[in-house]
């Protein structure tokens, strides 16, 4: 990779890293809440209200719960865990599978995790600071892994995949929610940081991600797609034109 491509990528990263600082701080704020856009997404209000205010950051452009089970003992991973929102609901529904793991670049989340989780009471949960191209993890460590919405933040996304593959147990599976494209992004909103601090930059076409996917030596991939709500488009202020390029994805691939 040239120096030139090598910056750049740097460049996005430490705008990301701005924008969810000041997120998990409190400092940004959007019209829509975040549990009106968890609501769009369909996470259970029942399962949402066993959780403290301030877990939801209305980060999410999915919902990866409704396509896993976990069997008792099986260890699980969130990529990009945030404030641990989707690990606190996986172990209050599956309260004997193994140990939870979330893994976010940002110390602020992770800080805010363990407290969440303390608090609560959660057990066998565990949280670590690192990044999604170099994932503090033995190979074949992990039975299942889950993100909601983060992958997109990261340019270098067939190292992503690479990581992934490494970290799963033979015949582990994966299930990300992702932003896809319907169509090329207008060349404004390629070079927007706010496109790219919220999914969208980052985006690609089904079959871009699927060539990724397969090249890093997943099988049984399966993408599904759906409208993104319109909770979530009004929440980051595109307006309800962004649905012309943009859909959600739950993309799903075993080793």
């Amino acid at each position: 990779m040239g120096i030139k491509k090598n910056s750049e990528n740097e460049k996005i990263r430490k705008s990301v890293d701005e924008f969810y600082r000041k997120i998990s701080q409190d400092e940004y704020r959007t019209e829509v809440s975040p549990e009106e856009v968890s609501e769009s997404l369909g996470y259970s209000k029942e399962m949402m209200s066993q959780l403290p205010k301030g877990v939801d950051l209305g980060l999410s452009c999915g919902n990866p719960l409704e396509n896993f089970e976990l069997e008792n003992g099986e260890t699980l991973i969130d990529l990009g865990c945030g404030t641990g929102k989707d690990l606190f609901l996986t172990r209050i529904k599956y309260p004997d599978s193994g140990i939870l793991y979330g893994l976010d670049r940002l110390d602020e989340m992770i800080l805010k995790a363990e407290k969440i989780r303390d608090m609560k009471k959660f057990k066998n949960i565990e949280f670590r600071q690192g990044t999604l191209t170099s994932m503090p993890f033995d190979s074949e460590s992990m039975d299942k892994a889950i993100s909601n919405c983060v992958i997109n933040l990261e340019p270098e996304k067939q190292t992503v995949y690479n990581e992934l593959y490494r970290i799963l147990k033979n015949g582990g599976k994966f299930y990300i929610s992702d932003i896809m494209l319907k169509k090329e992004l207008p060349e404004e909103w390629k070079k927007s940081e706010k496109m790219h601090n919220t999914w969208v930059g980052g985006a690609l076409l089904e079959e871009e991600l699927e060539k990724i996917i397969e090249k890093a030596g997943f099988k049984n991939i399966i993408i599904l797609k759906d409208e993104v709500t319109d909770a979530y488009a009004e929440k980051w202020g595109y307006g309800l034109k962004i649905k012309e390029y943009i859909q959600r994805g739950m993309i799903m691939g075993e080793k």
